[in-house]
């Protein structure tokens, strides 16, 4: 039996959630390095890990190991809505029209670029819009992404503008029938 990837959309979101928490919770309240970065060891039935001690020489490591884990939670939260949009039947074939006319074919798009952000570059996303249908001015909601010029350009959250922009793609998705 195989699972889709909107049984798991939630749980990526969830993920990116958490990772966002805890960057914050780490800048609000740094972490004793000494009971944090210690040897550990992990088992399971079938696995073993042995992590040594002191792997983080600083609060800014740990800042950066938290700031990474946003940026792959984000990128496996913007895959997994690629997915499960196109598991419903909204792929985009490459006959569609240039640029994109309907607002469920922008839609698919612009979560489709994000995705490609991440999936061709997941330690250093950027852009890699090589067909010009897409690079178009997006509508979404209230805001507007511009993605005319941002080719080979390395993805930042601002470039969308901000986090809460892949929650309101999925809310957009969802309102349009796409999940």
């Amino acid at each position: 039996m195989t699972t889709s990837h909107a049984t798991y959309l939630e749980t990526a979101f969830l993920q990116l959630s958490f990772a966002v928490k805890l960057r914050h919770y780490i800048d609000e309240h740094p972490i004793d390095k000494g009971q944090f970065d210690i040897s550990l060891t992990v088992e399971d039935a079938d696995d073993r890990i042995c992590l040594p001690h002191n792997e983080f020489k600083s609060q800014e490591d740990l800042l950066l190991a938290a700031d990474n884990n946003i940026s792959i939670c984000f990128g496996v939260a913007a895959i997994s809505l690629w997915l499960a949009i196109e598991e419903k039947g909204h792929y985009l074939p490459k006959s569609l029209p240039n640029p994109l006319q309907t607002t469920q074919h922008k839609l698919a798009g612009l979560i489709y670029m994000i995705r490609c952000c991440f999936a061709h570059g997941t330690a250093v996303p950027k852009w890699n819009i090589t067909h010009d249908k897409y690079k178009i001015v997006y509508d979404i909601g209230s805001q507007q992404v511009d993605l005319r010029t941002v080719h080979g350009e390395p993805f930042t959250r601002e470039s969308i503008g901000g986090y809460q922009t892949l929650w309101l793609l999925r809310r957009e998705a969802i309102s349009n029938n796409m999940l």
